[in-house]
């Protein structure tokens, strides 16, 4: 039997647009035909949910509610697995009105449910789900990588260091680290990236109508033109990397930490018939994220591929979430299991 909460329970809760999750008591969620109850140990934090919060993402969330896209714990109740199974699990998007994994108990998409192996590190195997998933979906976007010609921009950021790692492993024949990190840099060189570049400090909408310096020096780290871009930022460097690809490179954006409304270069992707694709985990079917995560949990449990990660209680969750606002460099995973 998995413990539960008879009364309120402990969790994060997003009461106010714009402002921070604070541990709170609200009362459990209830048994649901749509999903399965879980009683969630880890869970974590992810962009688009800081995005949410803050009403940066479409409409402004219904608060409060709480956060949590994903998480790891234990089957309560629902069908296909036993009640006490240790499982990953997403949630529907919390603050679109449904709550999330931050809290003692949780309505798991049925789905999205993997069992785990006995044994495993819980904490790796939460840290390693969304930017596992986003990192390995967006290579096979990118394919073939085998020989190719690789830039990773934002691999000073957690996805960029999983897709620093998949892309070698998949047999490129170069992997370029870029981000504005140099000691994350250097950790993404230790990871398996051939080179790192540094990249410059510019303002949304200021990429200038000739490739320039940026687009010349990925070119120049790359060994010559782009086979293939895995982009967490557009912005400038999103845009700069597009008009560094060869003919028929692949760009392929995953995130716009770097801002969303620099225009794309279109007479590269023209001139080059170069591709710039689009993708979102949360907008991927089930079974084609279930796949990934297990293929990219296998590599972590084995040792093959490092997830940086730092563990922080239930009652650190307020500070964890302005340190993600800010790009931490490492994936941050809440032990709900701590408690406040």
């Amino acid at each position: 039997m998995v413990a539960t909460p008879n009364g309120p329970m402990q969790a994060a809760v997003v009461e106010r647009v714009g402002e921070p999750p604070e541990v709170g008591r609200i009362e459990p969620p209830q048994e649901s035909a749509n999903g399965t109850l879980v009683a969630p140990r880890y869970g974590t934090l992810n962009p688009i949910e800081v995005r949410i919060a803050a009403g940066r993402e479409g409409a402004a969330p219904e608060v409060p509610y709480v956060p949590g896209m994903e998480g790891v714990g234990r089957v309560v109740s629902g069908d296909g697995l036993d009640a006490g199974s240790a499982v990953r699990f997403e949630c529907r998007l919390p603050g679109r009105g449904s709550d999330g994994a931050l809290a003692e108990l949780a309505v798991a998409e049925p789905d999205s449910l993997v069992a785990l192996p006995d044994g495993i590190d819980e904490g790796l195997a939460a840290a390693v789900g969304v930017i596992g998933v986003t990192a390995d979906l967006a290579l096979d976007a990118a394919a073939p990588i085998a020989g190719a010609r690789v830039v990773v921009l934002g691999a000073s950021g957690s996805v960029g260091r999983i897709a620093v790692q998949l892309a070698k492993q998949r047999g490129a024949a170069r992997v370029v680290a870029a981000g504005r990190d140099r000691a994350a840099l250097r950790r993404a060189v230790e990871l398996g990236a051939d080179e790192g570049i540094e990249l410059p400090r510019a303002a949304d909408g200021d990429a200038p109508d000739d490739p320039g310096p940026l687009v010349e020096g990925l070119r120049e780290a790359a060994g010559g033109p782009v086979d293939v871009v895995i982009d967490p930022l557009w912005g400038v460097p999103g845009a700069a990397a597009v008009m560094a690809l060869d003919d028929g490179g692949r760009s392929v954006n995953v995130g716009q930490a770097a801002g969303a409304t620099t225009a794309p270069p279109l007479a590269a992707l023209r001139n080059r018939r170069a591709s710039l694709v689009g993708l979102s985990s949360g907008w991927t079917p089930m079974d084609r994220k279930r796949r990934a995560y297990q293929r990219v949990l296998e590599l972590a449990v084995a040792g093959s591929l490092e997830v940086d990660r730092e563990i922080v209680p239930l009652a650190g969750v307020s500070a964890a979430w302005e340190r993600q606002a800010g790009s931490p460099h490492a994936k941050l995973v809440i032990d709900i299991g701590a408690g406040a």
